[in-house]
């Protein structure tokens, strides 16, 4: 499998506080199935967030833990990679290199706030797209419209944003509405791939990619499970292009929640 949300470059945000818990959660990985892994530390917003993120800050870590997986002989592939904190003016700071996307490919990672309205997402992606960028937006899930009504992410579908599901929400480890929503999305198509967004045992939050691969089999079926695991991934990183199910309307009786 391929995992591209993971904070495990240590002493940068909220992942692994030194270089052995780095490790740690890169041995997880591989344990739970994982052959590559993007390294995702959470980008410094336009007001800083009190963040250390810098580009080459998280290159000097990602070369401190190739060496070290190397000579712990963990077979984990790295990817650098930034879960950008979604806000205007992100296109100038890309063209700047203040933040970096999935290794050489044309495409990146966002996240936003949970109370962000549908119409300032939808402008920010669309401004990345004019801008040539692919789009993958961290677990959507979270977000308070998609809990609201689901369907609400189908413009961002059918303008080509990638919806990247969180492992532990679909299993049910981050609570019964996140495990409803993430379940809706992926039966309804509205979730193109899943990632661990693990930070670590400190936090309690380890790889689990592998259950949610098991789950998603579940839901849909094994070339489904292997797509969102595995295929989507892959072609991501490769600026590959998608051949994607169109997404269904959710029926809404009695309300969704």
């Amino acid at each position: 499998m391929i995992d591209l949300h993971c904070h495990i470059l240590h002493a940068i945000d909220d992942g692994p506080r030194d270089l052995a818990g780095a490790v740690e959660l890169a041995r997880a990985a591989v344990a739970d199935g994982v052959s590559a892994l993007a390294a995702t530390p959470h980008g410094r917003s336009v007001a800083g967030g009190g963040l250390r993120y810098s580009v080459d800050l998280l290159r000097e870590r990602l070369a401190e833990l190739r060496g070290a997986l190397a000579a712990a002989d963990v077979p984990l592939t790295l990817v650098a990679g930034t879960e950008i904190y979604g806000e205007a003016g992100l296109v100038p700071r890309l063209r700047r290199g203040e933040l970096l996307g999935y290794g050489d490919s044309r495409a990146l990672l966002v996240e936003f706030p949970a109370s962000m309205i549908p119409a300032a997402i939808e402008q920010i992606v669309f401004e990345l797209q004019l801008a040539g960028r692919r789009v993958v937006v961290a677990h959507p899930e979270r977000l308070r419209y998609v809990q609201d009504d689901p369907n609400r992410l189908i413009p961002l579908v059918e303008r080509g944003a990638l919806l990247q599901l969180t492992a532990d929400a679909l299993v049910g480890a981050q609570g019964e509405r996140l495990r409803r929503v993430a379940e809706t999305m992926l039966t309804h198509r509205l979730a193109q791939l899943i990632a661990s967004d693990a930070h670590g045992s400190h936090l309690g939050r380890m790889p689990n990619l592998g259950a949610a691969r098991r789950r998603a089999a579940e839901l849909l079926d094994e070339p489904a499970a292997d797509a969102l695991t595995r295929a989507i991934p892959a072609a991501i990183l490769a600026d590959s292009p998608l051949d994607l199910p169109a997404p269904t309307r959710v029926r809404r009786l009695f309300g969704f929640v």
